[in-house]
């Protein structure tokens, strides 16, 4: 959007109602993303949810800002902010070294 030179609201437009969204390609959010902000109206059915089931246990915490959305307090309160966990690091797998001692009983 940065080096288009035609109508803004146009390229707006086209991208809202006539493209295609590759949702997977759209939320593949850098490791250090923490937050995604959600303008829409909101509810059940708006984007927000479903872009928070799709960013489920990679830490990234979605603020629904619209009309039916909480997250307004969130988004304008630094004291307020949560976080989400991060289950790939939690539950990620790893190396346990473990000893074992031979003992002979004689």
């Amino acid at each position: 959007m940065r080096q288009f030179s035609g109508s803004i609201t146009r390229l707006l437009c086209d991208q809202i109602f006539t493209l295609p969204i590759h949702w997977s390609v759209a939320t593949d959010f850098p490791k250090e993303a923490t937050h995604a902000v959600d303008f829409g109206p909101g509810g059940l059915s708006g984007i927000g949810p479903l872009t928070a089931r799709n960013l489920d246990g990679q830490g990234v915490r979605v603020i629904v800002i619209g009309d039916k959305g909480k997250g307004d307090v969130e988004f304008f309160n630094a004291q307020d902010v949560k976080y989400e966990e991060r289950w790939s690091e939690r539950w990620a797998a790893g190396l346990i070294r473990t000893w074992f001692v031979h003992t002979s009983y004689n």
